[in-house]
């Protein structure tokens, strides 16, 4: 489950690089690497406020073959108009994208194997820069804190949403905002643990079918916080 985290949020960093400029019409197409097992993560996915269709995907083709099909798949593109943008920043990560009709496409590939590959395939709308979604609506958090991403996944069976956010407030000034906020709405403590010497708090609060972890980490210049919740 922590691995599926961790690409949703490289995804998310990608993502927040484009914007979108044209009219969206039909869903391009997208294949998935030939001869390839596919699987999905989860029903569902909104990141940011905008849907995300998600693939995971195992191959027998090496990274940089998984790579070379999507490079002729896709047109090389033009000054005006570029056709595909290749990245390895997200080391192990192999990263090809192409916007297309309103539409980002990603492939994230990494080496599964001795000589395979795996990763992940995800495309949706880009955003109207016009009318961008609230993020972290809802969500409990202290004034002037900026909400960095809001992932809302759906599963048969269970909703989540994870949250990723930076205050310029301590570590300990938060997880007292945390502890009154939840507390004083009825929900139980389940765990509150402070790790690294207080740089780190850890805290679970849960009532009936719904819980929310928290973390939060001291930073150079106040705290991030993950919060993770479930229903």
């Amino acid at each position: 489950m922590k691995s599926i985290h961790n690409m949703k949020m490289r995804i998310a960093l990608l993502f927040m690089c484009y914007c979108c400029t044209g009219t969206v019409s039909a869903t391009p197409k997208f294949p998935p690497p030939p001869d390839a097992t596919i699987g999905r993560p989860g029903n569902a996915m909104v990141l940011n406020g905008v849907t995300m269709d998600i693939r995971q995907f195992i191959s027998s083709r090496s990274v940089d073959g998984v790579l070379q099909f999507y490079r002729e798949f896709w047109p090389a593109g033009t000054e005006e108009k570029p056709g595909y943008t290749e990245t390895d920043i997200l080391e192990p990560w192999q990263i090809i994208t192409r916007v297309e009709d309103g539409y980002l496409m990603t492939v994230q590939v990494t080496e599964n194997g001795d000589s395979g590959s795996s990763g992940m395939l995800a495309i949706s709308k880009l955003p109207d820069p016009e009318n961008m979604p609230t993020l972290g609506k809802g969500f409990p958090k202290m004034r002037g804190s900026y909400v960095i991403n809001d992932i809302v996944t759906k599963d048969i069976g269970k909703n989540g949403r994870t949250l990723q956010i930076s205050n310029s407030y301590s570590v300990e000034h938060n997880a007292n905002f945390y502890r009154n906020h939840y507390e004083d709405s009825g929900w139980g403590v389940d765990f509150d643990q402070s790790v690294s010497g207080g740089d780190t708090q850890s805290l679970r609060f849960s009532t009936g079918s719904k819980n929310v972890t928290i973390v939060i980490h001291k930073t150079g210049k106040g705290s991030v916080i993950i919060a993770q919740l479930e229903n």
